[in-house]
């Protein structure tokens, strides 16, 4: 099938045609499941017949969501987590289970940079972050890494990092590499397709895609998953049947609702450019975009609904235009079917000193946009209105 097909029924184990089977999938609630006999209760907890017996081990609908994103992005298996934190935990865990070098670029989602510094630097692991556009700096930094990182579009300036070179680099040594593809989605790419090792998702953004849900997921190998499995079993990180439940009918829209979020974005940003107090307009399939030739060639069919911007006059004028919003709303996440914004000093970097955002490039003018799927004329249009006055 066509991704766009997928994106329907995947989950769904083949048993769409058979009678009686409900089309929306039922909620299964039941934290634990009875057995009559022994042997088959143990069959089950070893996994060497399908079963359900405890809920934090497995539970229908956590299956359904893992089975549909593996799917989606080419995958063996896949582990759904609490939450996108604890997935991205999980899968660094998976793939350097002993402190390492982690290999990743400067301009983190600013939630991983804390991951990295107050966590797993503690625990013996050590982060070296380096301008992923420099390819040479990520090949000096290839020769003492144990595990790259890479964000498929950054976080909130929206670069797009050569992921094929990136990974062919890390390949030639052996390095495993972990690809952060929320801002994409497996419509616009699917890095296990060009090598990476393992997936993860913040399946609260795009995938859930409605902003009534916390979840994260991992995808990969079969022996990556299982040994991720085990360990998020261990710790109570498993995804719950509910928030399961709720993904899996978001991810049901997922190919046409990231479509209109790219042409919206897109649209806006080009509108953007000539907006007043506007110094400058991030997007990667911007012509001036520093990102634009390898964004073309690994974004071809669109970037999702990202995107951000530079107002001139700082925090006063990012106040002047949020009060002047008739459509838009601020909010701290990302990925929902309507259009927000955030304020990076304050919501995803505020752990960051104002020197470290500076060296990034966000300042107290940058303001990140996740445009929603209204009509692209009336996004437009309270940007220009709010704008207008700031």
């Amino acid at each position: 099938m066509k991704q766009a097909s997928r994106t329907v029924h995947a989950g769904r184990g083949g048993k769409a045609g058979i009678s009686g089977v409900p089309l929306a999938p039922d909620l299964s609630p039941a934290a634990v499941h009875v057995y009559t006999d022994l042997d088959e209760y143990d069959a089950v907890a070893r996994g060497e017949r399908p079963g359900h017996y405890y809920g934090r081990n497995s539970n229908t609908n956590r299956t359904m969501l893992e089975e549909a994103v593996a799917e989606l992005e080419g995958a063996e298996a896949g582990v759904a987590t609490a939450s996108g934190m604890a997935a991205l935990h999980l899968a660094i865990l998976a793939l350097a289970p002993k402190p390492a070098t982690i290999l990743a670029g400067r301009e983190l989602y600013g939630g991983t940079l804390a991951l990295l510094r107050q966590d797993l630097e503690p625990a013996g692991y050590e982060a070296n972050l380096v301008d992923l556009a420099d390819l040479e700096s990520v090949l000096r930094g290839m020769e003492s890494a144990g595990l790259v990182l890479v964000e498929t579009i950054t976080n909130p300036l929206c670069a797009v990092p050569d992921l094929e070179a990136i990974i062919e680099m890390a390949q030639r040594r052996d390095v495993p590499v972990l690809v952060d593809n929320t801002f994409a989605s497996p419509v616009f790419c699917r890095p296990l397709e060009l090598g990476a090792t393992v997936v993860m998702h913040s399946v609260t953004k795009y995938l859930g895609g409605h902003s009534d849900l916390l979840a994260g997921v991992i995808v990969g190998s079969n022996p990556l998953m299982a040994a991720a499995r085990t360990r998020s079993v261990r710790t109570g990180t498993p995804l719950g049947p509910f928030e399961s439940w709720l993904a899996l009918r978001g991810m049901r829209t997922l190919d046409v609702r990231m479509r209109r979020h790219s042409d919206n974005a897109l649209a806006l940003a080009r509108a953007m450019r000539s907006m007043p107090g506007v110094a400058k307009v991030h997007h990667p399939l911007l012509e001036e975009s520093p990102s634009f030739a390898v964004a073309s060639r690994l974004l071809a069919n669109g970037s999702g609904g990202m995107m951000a911007f530079d107002l001139e006059g700082g925090r006063a004028a990012v106040q002047r235009m949020m009060s002047r919003f008739q459509l838009v709303a601020f909010a701290a996440s990302l990925g929902g079917v309507e259009t927000t914004i955030s304020y990076p000093e304050i919501t995803s970097h505020r752990g960051l000193t104002p020197a470290e955002r500076a060296e990034l490039g966000v300042g107290p003018g940058t303001v990140r946009v996740s445009v929603g799927i209204e009509a692209p004329e009336d996004i437009v249009a309270d940007f220009a209105h709010a704008l207008g006055a700031a």
